[in-house]
């Protein structure tokens, strides 16, 4: 036999001496999930920076965030990806045309081993020929503490606009790096790359097997990373002085 709510919040209470009052909170909570509603959104302020997908410097990593993306690239993986990978084109790219950007990535690399809860959130998307996106390759990392950007890889579709002229109109004429034929084995291409104050978007052009110009972008959102890097050193030097705490 059903009993009425307000028995069973009497019944509840006599039983286990709970204030009627935490009852029908209790049971006002169950009412909302067992009707299927939705927890309020996180309001986020305004992208600044380079963005993409109305992500900036400043956006935190949500469900919603998620959510919006999936439906606007299709289908994702989500993984916890150990090292924060910088390079970019070829090997050694970085090294030779972004010196301090190299040594940051080398940091990163091998400050401290991190719990893999702790690595950063990677996103991928591969699937996007099924929605109507210029991009057939989408590569988001986030950061596990901060739940802030800090590395973006995107590949264009084929037979699309210069994207190039479409940045340039937005974030004016930028800087560019011819890349060195022997070091990029044999590769022509250059890099047209512009600055927020440290962050970095990057247009890399380079022609694929048919000599049609493929189109890479990265943006390295520098700043993020350096806060990264403070956390890392943090936890580092806190477990150094953990472990002594414990020997003592």
């Amino acid at each position: 036999m059903k009993y009425p709510v307000k028995k069973q919040q009497k019944e509840a209470c006599s039983r286990k001496n709970i204030p009627a009052a935490v009852v029908m909170l209790l049971l006002g909570i169950s009412h909302i999930f067992a009707c299927g509603e939705k927890a309020p959104q996180i309001s986020q302020e305004s992208p600044k920076g380079f963005t993409f997908l109305d992500i900036g410097k400043n956006t935190t990593l949500t469900v919603w965030v998620e959510r919006d993306l999936g439906n606007k690239l299709g289908a994702g993986v989500t993984e916890r990806w150990h090292t924060i990978d910088l390079e970019t084109n070829y090997k050694g790219f970085i090294q030779k045309y972004f010196p301090d950007l190299y040594e940051l990535s080398q940091k990163l690399k091998t400050e401290v081993v991190l719990k893999p809860e702790e690595n950063p959130v990677k996103l991928t998307y591969r699937h996007t020929q099924k929605k109507e996106t210029p991009f057939a390759y989408v590569e988001l990392v986030f950061s596990s503490h901060t739940k802030k950007p800090l590395l973006f890889r995107i590949r264009q579709k084929r037979k699309r606009a210069d994207i190039t002229d479409i940045i340039r109109k937005k974030h004016g004429d930028p800087q560019i790096a011819n890349w060195d034929e022997n070091v990029a084995y044999g590769k022509k291409g250059r890099s047209l790359y512009w600055k927020n104050n440290k962050d970095m978007l990057m247009i890399s052009v380079s022609p694929d097997r048919y000599d049609q110009p493929e189109y890479h972008i990265i943006i390295y959102y520098i700043e993020n990373m350096e806060e990264e890097l403070r956390i890392k050193q943090e936890k580092k030097k806190k477990d150094k002085d953990e472990a002594i705490r414990e020997a003592f």
